[in-house]
């Protein structure tokens, strides 16, 4: 009894060492190459990479993460980024007063000051174009609102190209009082005053943002492309 015992275990032992060898076996990567190749231990005859019975790969001496296949604990290659180069515009909101002063068209120092920076920022090689918007508000007739308009636009744009903005790159345009927003808003708020010298006062200042000059910059960018996840 005993001597059937023994061998019947001697048996089982043979096919759980057998499976253990077939299970090695079949989990062995299927990636060429030696041991210096990817610091993996390899079989001798196939070049295989050889892992344990928990599929973990032989690492050795040699072992380095940045060359090892990803299988084996390697480091995927990082995916390659795409770009595309857009058009964008970015507009320069800068209120008259704070350029000119009230219905004049010379610029103020701390307008010069501002207008040296958006120069700079211009001096991009990826700066398309400039556009140079001269706007009033509704006070005077239009034909002195539009000439005004058109003479502090080009009172910018001639700065601008004075501090090396190229002038093929600018133009200047004036658009008199066509877009002041705030006249009928305005008109209402001072209805009530009868002082009338109080009121022009009041009109002048609730207008303001009508009197402005806007820099529009149309300028190519590069954008990286956003894989888009199905």
């Amino acid at each position: 009894m005993t001597k059937q015992v023994k061998v019947s275990a001697l048996i089982a032992a043979l096919l759980a060492s057998t499976a253990t060898m077939a299970a090695v076996d079949e989990s062995r990567m299927h990636i060429q190459g030696d041991e210096h190749t990817h610091g993996l231990t390899v079989s001798g005859q196939a070049h295989e990479v050889v892992v344990n019975n928990y599929g973990e790969c032989w690492e050795n001496t040699y072992f380095d993460k940045n060359n090892a296949p990803v299988g084996c604990g390697g480091v995927a290659p990082a995916a390659e980024k795409r770009y595309e180069t857009v058009v964008v515009e970015d507009v320069k909101r800068l209120q008259s007063e704070f350029l000119f002063g009230f219905d004049k068209d010379q610029l103020r120092p701390e307008g010069i000051t501002t207008l040296n920076g958006i120069a700079a920022d211009l001096a991009n090689a990826n700066v398309q174009s400039v556009r140079v918007e001269g706007h009033t508000d509704f006070m005077g007739t239009e034909k002195y609102n539009q000439a005004l308009s058109e003479r502090r636009a080009n009172v910018v744009k001639n700065y601008l190209v004075s501090q090396g903005v190229p002038a093929e790159k600018i133009e200047a345009v004036g658009l008199g009082e066509s877009q002041a927003k705030m006249t009928a808003s305005c008109q209402a708020q001072v209805a009530g005053i009868k002082n009338k010298a109080k009121k022009r006062a009041e009109l002048i200042a609730c207008i303001e943002p009508d009197r402005r000059t806007d820099i529009r910059i149309r300028a190519a960018v590069q954008r990286e492309i956003q894989k888009v996840v199905e």
